[in-house]
């Protein structure tokens, strides 16, 4: 049989049809299909995929046959008629008409004189009076026809005709290739006829077969007739005992090896034995055979044959076994839930529940078809607050449909997971087939649902705190069971961190150097029960500082799967000790001095530290605000502490800082520091007290003289302090004193008031000859244009401000020799588009009539006149827009 199909269907579509012709869907059935998500007992659905059959047709024309090998052969006298018999199936999934035609082949020995097909309504493989030719057939979806082809004989003729019957669908889809023999004779002619009746069985029904012989030549046989029909092919099939009728003739079967008149045990052939045939004569055997249970699907084709004069004849007929679809869904391993069956109790299970743990409960699915199916999952029965799960492990999700092949079993777990205590709750699980729409059952019980939290755990490290390298841990790890259940399977470990060298434990644990792991496998814990391990543990020698180890202990069993943890233990390492250094300076004071101190802090560890200082001073001692560096301290309760301090592994942090002896102090003043530090990790490092004295002196009370100087810059690193090269002076800003007293900062930003009484000063700054917002500063007052100075001795309170942002222009600087007169310029920028023009001169003798002309970027000059000029002189002016450095024109001695 051939059939071929035009691929006007996309290829994947066809793919699919051709999978469900088997099934017969109908066309223009629509198969819907939407996910659906159970959370919480409520159903959320995804959008809604159709799919519509299409119309398939698929002609199914047997038997079929090639020249060389002809599905039947007959026999026709001279001038006479012969048939072939045929079977039409329509295997498509709707009613289609199919158009039939004949051919012979050109390799025939003779031209029939006739072709036609008759439609066989009795199936007797004649035509019988009343019975039409026909063209066409129109059967529904799984229906068949009976078809004889008949074929007249010329007269003369001898040899072999060959003739194929066609059944076409209206869109080309054809089953052509089904020849048959038909052999001129003169005498007796044997015509055989086989029918299975249905043409289709599932595996545990029977069918009827029936073997015909007729004699359809013009003489009789004049000898014995043989129609044999061989078995053994027929895989699947059994012959029913007992079966085999034949009104005439011998009945003999074969068991394998020999024939024989007596039925054996195992029939595997049939054949009726007939003294001879008479003209127009014929004879004929029945039986049933069975279809075995698990035969798979198949179309299986049997040939008869018939041997005498006359002969030989023979015919093919074809039987499909269909599938037969079954499931079972029970507890793993027993989906036919054996022995008590469906519904059960060896159809359920029972288990208890903890809330926020999952528990799976384990399942096998069996496909006890015939042919492989598809089968879909669902549940019923869950609860408000319970979530359950179709999976292949406790946390890989389960692929449905699952697809099985015949007889293939699939173990999967219905996983549920409690969020909050409920009653009691039975759910039953449903496998579905998708070939059949079949279902089987399953239930699952949660007998009681127990509230979360009643498993303890508890873990602790001795020594606690910061640990040097080379520290021995020992870790205790408890847990109570405090539920009216036992945990079964339990299962304890604990991963060591890497910077921990494992000693041993008790009792004793696997301990796993590759993942540095040990577990405990206490079996086990029964309800109320407890356990308890001890883990000793070394830090490894080289551990850097700041390191933090952290460790807790996971539990797992059968009723919590779900891993619990015990709470961390946090251990610090810190190897190395604070070193600090306290100097003082002067060693003797007088009342009124002011006392310089300095703390050097070393770490000499691997790690950065955050700092903190206390230092604790005499109470004849007061600190002087704004003194410290690098940052002010917090004065409470008779102490100085400085936090927020960052010392780096291996650097030294320097802290200084002013005390003034007061009022009071005699003898020997004394004061202690201490420096702790914190790592990262929480490690705690403190050093020992560092102290210092100072001895004061008993003349106290003698005057002295002050000079307050200093300088006015821009600073640009904004640190407080002038650095050369990197902020830039400002010449020509005024400084004022409280009692009148001004100076003028000469081209490196210096000022200086000289011979002044001892004591505090108001020091401040003309906002107009340096128009710069000041910086901050511990002597600072209101805006910052004033500074309260405690003047004694030598005395410096500088005013930093703070210069236009972003990158400062260099300073333009000439310098020019007249004579006797120096004559330095430079081009200060003071940003927003203005700058300084400062000019200072030097001469060591008198210049009568001293004018200096300096030209203007723009045009024009300012001019400066000074009689008589000796000794230094600073001179200023701003100018607007981009500084231009110009070179200045001196005259003296009246000249112009």
């Amino acid at each position: 049989m051939k059939r071929t199909f035009r691929t006007w269907l996309p290829l994947g579509l066809l793919a699919w049809i051709v999978a469900i012709a088997m099934a017969a869907t109908p066309a223009g059935t629509v198969i819907r299909n939407q996910a659906a998500a159970l959370v919480e007992n409520e159903t959320y659905y995804s959008n809604t995929v159709e799919t519509t059959v299409l119309p398939v047709c698929v002609p199914a024309l047997g038997p079929d046959g090639t020249v060389a090998r002809p599905g039947q052969v007959s026999n026709a006298t001279v001038g006479g008629t012969a048939y072939l018999t045929y079977v039409l199936s329509n295997e498509g999934n709707d009613a289609f008409t199919f158009d039939l035609a004949v051919q012979a082949d050109p390799a025939s020995a003779w031209t029939p004189t006739s072709l036609a097909i008759y439609l066989d309504a009795n199936r007797n493989a004649q035509v019988d009076p009343g019975e039409q030719a026909v063209t066409q057939v129109t059967l529904a979806a799984g229906e068949s026809a009976w078809l004889v082809l008949e074929l007249g004989v010329p007269n003369p003729a001898s040899g072999s005709a060959w003739a194929s019957v066609s059944a076409t669908c209206l869109g080309g889809e054809q089953d052509a290739e089904n020849y048959g023999e038909v052999r001129a004779v003169s005498g007796p002619a044997l015509q055989v006829e086989k029918t299975f009746a249905p043409t289709e069985a599932r595996p545990g029904e029977q069918v009827n077969v029936s073997l015909r012989v007729r004699n359809v030549g013009d003489a009789a046989t004049g000898g014995a007739v043989t129609l044999g029909d061989d078995l053994q092919p027929l895989t699947g099939l059994q012959f029913v005992p007992g079966s085999a009728t034949a009104p005439k003739g011998q009945v003999e079967y074969f068991d394998g090896a020999t024939w024989t008149a007596s039925e054996p045990a195992n029939v595997q052939g049939l054949r009726l034995q007939l003294a001879g045939l008479a003209l127009g004569e014929e004879a004929v055997l029945d039986f049933r055979m069975e279809v075995q249970p698990g035969a798979a699907p198949q179309v299986i084709e049997n040939r008869v044959r018939a041997s005498g004069p006359g002969g030989p004849a023979e015919a093919t007929a074809s039987l499909r076994i269909l599938p037969a679809y079954g499931l079972h869904l029970g507890p793993v391993g027993n989906p036919r839930a054996l022995p008590g069956g469906e519904g059960s109790a060896d159809d359920r299970q029972q288990a208890d529940l903890i809330v926020d743990q999952t528990y799976c409960f384990a399942h096998t699915l069996e496909n006890a078809s015939t042919a492989p199916d598809g089968f879909d999952l669902r549940v019923s029965g869950l609860p408000a607050g319970v979530d359950g799960t179709f999976n292949v492990t406790p946390t890989v999700p389960l692929s449905l449909p699952v697809h099985l092949e015949p007889g293939e079993r699939v173990d999967f777990l219905f996983c549920v997971t409690a969020s909050q205590v409920v009653p009691p709750f039975t759910v039953t699980l449903v496998a579905e087939s998708a070939a059949t729409g079949d279902t089987n059952r399953t239930y699952d019980e949660a007998v009681r649902v127990l509230a979360p939290g009643e498993v303890v755990l508890e873990k602790t490290v001795d020594p606690q705190g910061t640990v040097t390298a080379g520290t021995e841990l020992t870790y205790t790890l408890r847990f109570e069971n405090r539920y009216p259940i036992a945990l079964t399977n339990a299962v304890v470990d604990d991963w060591l961190d890497p910077n921990l060298e494992y000693l041993g434990s008790t009792p004793a644990g696997a301990y796993d150097p590759v993942r540095h792991r040990v577990r405990w496998q206490p079996a086990d814990v029964p309800a109320g029960g407890s356990w308890r391990a001890e883990l000793r543990v070394r830090v490894k020698d080289g551990v850097p500082d700041d390191t933090l180890i952290e460790n807790a202990f996971t539990l797992q069993s059968d009723e919590t799967p779900n891993t619990l943890v015990s709470p961390t233990t946090r251990t610090p390492v810190w190897s190395s000790a604070l070193l600090l250094e306290k100097r003082v300076s002067p060693r003797e004071v007088r009342l009124g001095d002011a006392v310089h101190y300095t703390l050097r802090v070393h770490n000499p560890g691997t790690a950065a530290l955050a700092l903190a200082l206390t230092d604790t001073p005499d109470p004849a001692l007061r600190y002087i605000a704004g003194s410290a560096r690098p940052s002010e301290p917090t004065a409470s309760g008779g102490k100085l502490v400085w936090t927020g301090l960052t010392v780096g592994p291996g650097e030294t942090l320097e802290v200084t800082y002013d005390l003034r002896v007061v009022a009071g102090a005699s003898g020997t003043l004394h004061n202690v520091a201490l420096a702790e530090g914190e790592g990262r990790s929480g490690a705690a490092v403190a050093s020992g007290e560092a102290r210092a004295r100072v001895r004061v002196a008993e003349e106290v009370f003698l005057s002295r003289r002050a000079t307050i100087l200093g300088r006015v810059f821009l600073d640009v690193g904004r640190d407080g302090r002038y650095d050369p090269g990197v902020d830039v002076a400002l010449p020509g800003a005024r400084v004022v004193l409280a009692d009148g007293r001004q100076a003028v900062t000469d081209a490196e930003g210096r000022y200086a008031f000289r011979d002044l009484e001892g004591g505090v000063w108001l020091v401040a700054l003309d906002a107009a000859s340096a128009p710069f917002p000041p910086l901050p500063h511990p002597e600072a007052l209101g805006d910052g244009y004033r500074h309260r100075v405690a003047a004694y001795g030598l005395t410096v309170s500088d005013f930093p401000l703070a210069g236009p942002r972003g990158a400062i222009d260099a300073v333009r600087e000439t310098q020019v020799f007249y004579g006797p007169l120096t004559l330095s310029k430079k081009v200060v920028p003071l940003g927003e588009g203005r700058f300084r023009v400062v000019l200072h001169l030097v001469s060591g003798e008198p210049m009568p009539g001293l004018v200096v002309r300096d030209p203007l970027p723009g045009g024009g000059e300012r001019v400066f006149e000074l009689d008589d000029f000796e000794g230094e002189r600073t001179l200023t002016y701003d100018l607007e827009g981009a500084p231009v450095l110009t070179d200045p024109d001196v005259r003296w001695g009246g000249g112009r």
